[in-house]
């Protein structure tokens, strides 16, 4: 199975807890893995694998684009789902809204060894946090 697949497959197929689990992370991403410049660990992308799937259910990915070479993934998606659970936002905590939600996110992925070692994550949160009524746009008062 090549790596994008294996990758898709552990954020939108749940997981149980457990080293199976951890191992899975494992197979695709070192152990820690660089995000964003911080070091994460396997348990911690599973337990955020987890939570990002009883937030949203019928979670799912489509690739938009995808460039590959020896050293680096790059891959730009949709990210969809049903919002019924708390989802954990740069903003904070967002309650169930029952919306279907979907926000694009730009990965771009270091390789070592065959397995993710960095990753650079650009997402649409604040369009994220719109489609779920956490942030409205205010209109600008009227002058006298």
């Amino acid at each position: 199975m090549r790596l994008v697949d294996r990758l898709v497959r552990l954020w939108t197929v749940p997981l149980p807890d457990g080293d199976g689990a951890i191992a899975a992370f494992r197979q695709v991403y070192t152990d820690p893995v660089s995000i964003n410049g911080a070091d994460v660990s396997a348990t911690s992308l599973l337990e955020r694998a987890q939570s990002l799937q009883r937030a949203l259910s019928d979670l799912r990915i489509e690739l938009i684009e995808q460039i590959e070479t020896p050293d680096r993934l790059v891959i730009v998606f949709w990210q969809r789902g049903r919002h019924v659970g708390t989802l954990e936002t740069p903003l904070g905590e967002v309650g169930a809204t029952g919306h279907e939600v979907e926000v694009r996110v730009i990965d771009v992925l270091t390789l070592t060894d065959g397995r993710i070692s960095a990753v650079q994550v650009v997402s649409d949160n604040l369009g994220l946090a719109m489609q779920l009524g956490a942030v409205q746009l205010v209109q600008p008062r009227q002058s006298p």
